[in-house]
């Protein structure tokens, strides 16, 4: 049997280092990445290894959220990310589309949108009522908060009232999380 090995494509890097974080990014912070394995002032590579993707969190949320404890700094982390995949050309052109076409049809079509950063990546979604659902992910590598701010984010854009995104059951091969709007 084959040993799976997971990568995060250059998209999610992109996303992940927006102008807003770049911005923070001190030379001693950019020694980090770079001992991890990211280098900022070159192109990203197509895919890196899940280990530099998790690294790449962790010196970010540690360093650019030095007050807060390590699960708000990932949630705080994850919005960003998703500021920065506004950013892109893709996100640019997705966002604006995804508003048109409501909250419950864009989360039909989460996995894909997580298909395009990682190879990994399964979502099940599970829905709950009008608006809320269970959303699970074989996520392991980074702390549920990062996905959950990554969630957060994704429903302001989407522009639903009273978002919230709740951590409902973790395991080793994931976590299970509710997401809710009026």
């Amino acid at each position: 049997m084959a040993v799976e090995t997971r990568v995060v494509f250059a998209s999610g890097f992109d996303s992940l280092f927006s102008k807003e974080i770049r911005a923070k990014v001190t030379p001693s912070i950019e020694a980090e990445l770079q001992a991890v394995g990211v280098r900022l002032d070159k192109a990203f590579h197509p895919a890196y290894p899940i280990e530099v993707w998790t690294a790449a969190v962790d010196v970010l949320c540690k360093r650019l959220y030095p007050d807060d404890s390590m699960p708000e700094a990932c949630r705080k982390l994850g919005r960003s990310t998703i500021v920065g995949f506004c950013e892109t050309l893709v996100g640019r052109a997705l966002f604006p589309l995804l508003r048109l076409i409501g909250p419950v049809r864009a989360l039909d079509r989460i996995e894909r949108n997580y298909a395009a950063t990682n190879n990994y990546t399964k979502v099940v979604l599970t829905r709950v009522g009008p608006t809320c659902f269970d959303f699970h992910l074989n996520e392991k590598h980074t702390q549920p908060q990062f996905d959950m701010g990554v969630l957060e984010e994704a429903l302001e854009q989407l522009k639903v009232k009273n978002p919230s995104v709740t951590l409902r059951s973790q395991d080793a091969e994931g976590f299970t999380m509710r997401l809710e709007w009026t």
